[in-house]
């Protein structure tokens, strides 16, 4: 028998990467190869030629289709293998492509498996897709992008296997075709709104991008339009599982249930349903039903890849993601303090994981939700030794060593962050907050001034630029920053507010700052500031009735006794001093407790020994050398106080124990 002939047909544009891979990896096993190139301004067309190629030239009309249908009119063979330059013919699967076309007249068409990895190398996604048909049958592509072939009357399945490289390119690579893709798919939504699977390839650029709100709602679009036309196909359930997986990152684990469960049911083999609702079992740490799901994820993918051709064109999005369950099931061995069987389980999890860094970033992300924040930054820095420009795992261990007071330490790695990707989500943000735990003001305003430049309406960087100004003493700048700051929640009002009566209070305009710490009280009852404050404007103003109202407020919202009887003004000073006492021991709010302390002394409980207790108060809260001279002031008042002596001696000794440790 005569062996078929067989052209190979692609499509290129500035492929200079990843064009010699792709036809290295078929020239030997086709007859000819055939390529359309769409305006190549790099080394494509010379590539191409060097592989024997025959080259045609057509310009970009922004429909993939279109020039696909062109590349097969070029075409001698009998048979058209259709390769994208992105794309690799595996080894093993070349003899299989000689033999496959070896098939009865009747078949006109034969289906491959597509193998791609995605999700940053941590999962791979496998499906059946014709890209091998009979030539001069009439049979072409539809649709400007994401295109299908139409006219197959019979296809069969062959043990062909091509990797598809396009969802693992560099992050400019990736951003032009994200950019790209959407707008062409925008286009076709526009013309035919009511057609699914421009919303559903939509979604799954989005969520491709972690885009995840704006991919829930295009996949559920896509779904309900699939629903209304009765058409419950593989790209139906992909729909399912987009939504379903989109909705588990917003942290809608409910949703993401439900979806998941609508994919089982219309479709009791479907992998990728099976493995969300292991994700869901164990967010919420139900072991029994976690095992049960993992159990049918792991049957149905053994059966697909012992029959592929059972599945139809169902695309399996986490085929790579076993790894992942067998990490989780090993978590909750941890915590159930089974270490031997969570060592074998996470063995199994390394070994299968297609990206080490991926899984140390994993577990230390495990430890960090436990709280054992010295095994999760052992593990991040792991990840770091293995990659050291891993943008995540930098930005994962300054969570860390936020947790752990480790401001220094955390500078570091965000700073390398920053350097490395000025654009990661918050990097620059979060280093102008490590400066201003530091007290670096004005590194950290000029932090927020760069997060402003690159996001003009980002409103904390606007609240912050402006507090970094208050904290310089430049309390009238301060002051023009926040009116321009447009507050779109509580948090936000709050913060300006509080900003706003700091700044009133500086700059001696009490009538404004006591309206805004006002105004702040209204919008949470429960803030310490405003009593605080107000407090001390009312005793500026002389008002004490008001100051008896607030010191009253206050020692509710810290839980003390209120409503006491007070025979005098140095009464009330011992109410603030129990206040400013509770602020600082139980609350650890040593600035406002300071400030209660003073308006205990302006009221005339200045006595020694309430002096003393106040500086071994601050001694105790790390406010040393503010206790210190309180101490000292005591003691010159009453060098013979049994009382303040004590208080003295206490502090000392709790002074230099702290020295010792």
């Amino acid at each position: 028998m005569e062996q078929p002939s067989i052209s190979a047909c692609m499509i290129v544009k500035n492929e200079e990467k990843l064009l010699p891979l792709c036809l290295r990896s078929i020239k030997d096993y086709v007859d000819e190869i055939v390529i359309v190139d769409t305006g190549s301004t790099d080394n494509t067309v010379s590539i191409g030629k060097l592989f024997g190629a025959r080259m045609y030239h057509h310009p970009w009309e922004h429909n993939f289709s279109k020039h696909r249908n062109q590349s097969f009119g070029y075409a001698r063979g009998d048979w058209i293998l259709y390769i994208d330059a992105d794309e690799e013919l595996l080894p093993g699967s070349r003899k299989a492509l000689r033999e496959a076309v070896l098939a009865d007249d009747d078949v006109d068409a034969i289906t491959v498996v597509l193998e791609c990895i995605f999700d940053e190398g941590g999962s791979i996604a496998h499906n059946n897709a014709i890209r091998v048909f009979r030539n001069h049958r009439g049979l072409r592509y539809k649709g400007r992008v994401h295109n299908y072939i139409v006219g197959v009357k019979k296809a069969i399945c062959a043990p062909i296997h091509i990797f598809h490289h396009g969802y693992n390119l560099d992050k400019e690579r990736m951003s032009r075709k994200f950019k790209r893709t959407t707008e062409l798919l925008k286009k076709d939504i526009e013309e035919d709104p009511t057609n699914p699977r421009p919303h559903h390839f939509l979604s799954a650029s989005y969520l491709s991008e972690n885009m995840f709100t704006e991919a829930a709602e295009e996949a559920l679009k896509a779904a309900n339009l699939y629903e209304k036309r009765n058409a419950l196909s593989h790209n139906y359930l992909w729909s399912l599982y987009i939504a379903s997986s989109a909705h588990f990152h917003l942290g809608e684990i409910e949703k993401a249930e439900s979806l998941a469960k609508k994919g089982v049911e219309v479709y009791p083999n479907h992998v990728d349903s099976y493995y969300m609702l292991a994700l869901v079992a164990y967010a919420k740490k139900d072991r029994k039903i976690f095992e049960y799901h993992m159990k049918r994820y792991l049957e149905t993918k053994h059966s697909f890849a012992k029959e592929p051709a059972r599945f139809g064109e169902l695309v399996h999005n986490t085929f790579g993601s076993e790894w992942l369950l067998y990490l989780f099931k090993g978590f909750f061995c941890m915590d159930e303090g089974d270490e031997n069987k969570a060592q074998e389980e996470l063995k199994r999890g390394r070994e299968l994981c297609p990206d080490m860094v991926l899984y140390c970033t994993k577990l230390g992300t495990y430890f960090k939700l436990s709280g054992k924040l010295p095994q999760a930054e052992a593990q991040y820095l792991k990840a770091l030794e293995l990659r050291p420009e891993d943008t995540r795992a930098m930005w994962l261990i300054s969570e860390v060593y936020e947790e752990l007071g480790r401001t220094v330490d955390q500078i570091t790695w965000l700073k390398k962050l920053v350097k490395l990707a000025p654009e990661f989500p918050n990097g620059q943000f979060a280093l102008g907050l490590a400066h201003m735990r530091l007290g670096n003001l004005e590194r950290a305003f000029a932090l927020f001034r760069d997060v402003q430049a690159m996001d003009p309406e980002n409103q904390e960087a606007k609240i912050n630029e402006a507090l970094c100004l208050g904290g310089m003493r430049r309390c009238e700048e301060s002051i023009q920053v926040l009116k321009k700051v447009i507050a779109s929640t509580d948090s936000q009002r709050l913060a300006v507010l509080s900003n706003l009566g700091h700044c009133y209070y500086e700059t001696g305009e009490r009538d404004l700052a006591i309206d805004s710490f006002h105004r702040m009280a209204d919008l949470d009852s429960r803030a310490l500031e405003p009593p605080v404050y107000l407090s001390m404007l009312l005793l500026e103003n002389k008002d004490i009735e008001g100051c008896v109202t607030q010191c009253n407020q206050l020692l509710s919202l810290l839980g003390a006794q209120v409503n006491i009887v007070l025979n005098s003004v140095a009464d009330l000073g011992e109410q603030y001093l129990k206040a400013g006492r509770l602020l600082v021991r139980s609350h650890g709010q040593s600035g406002l407790g300071k400030i209660c302390f003073d308006i205990s002394v302006m009221l005339g409980y200045n006595t020694p020994e309430a002096i003393a207790e106040i500086g071994a108060t601050l001694i105790q809260a790390g406010e040393t050398g503010a206790g210190v001279q309180l101490l000292g002031n005591a003691f010159s008042m009453a060098p013979q106080s049994r009382k303040v002596k004590t208080v003295v001696t206490e502090a000392i000794k709790h002074l230099e124990e702290m020295t010792v440790s």
